[in-house]
């Protein structure tokens, strides 16, 4: 299973992007749609901006990672919404 565009889309209006850095509420350094890790290798910091496609690329990115973890550990069979 890979996330299709219309749930991109959906994660993409709920989460909301911010392209300069910002703390969140328990202060971790975020940007885009709620990223928190490595930018390009580097650190998300104060001042830190991207560009929204950059935003974009690292949200599918971070996708990528939960969707490994589905197709290997739920071993039912899943419809493309759930």
């Amino acid at each position: 299973m890979k996330i299709s565009e219309k749930g991109i889309a959906h994660l993409q209006r709920e989460e909301g992007c911010r392209l300069q850095a910002y703390q969140d509420v328990v202060e971790v350094w975020t940007i885009g749609y709620g990223h928190t890790g490595l930018v390009d290798g580097k650190p998300i910091s104060k001042g830190m901006m991207i560009s929204q496609e950059k935003a974009r690329e690292i949200l599918v990115k971070d996708l990528a990672r939960f969707e490994k973890a589905v197709n290997t550990y739920v071993t039912v069979p899943l419809k493309q919404n759930q």
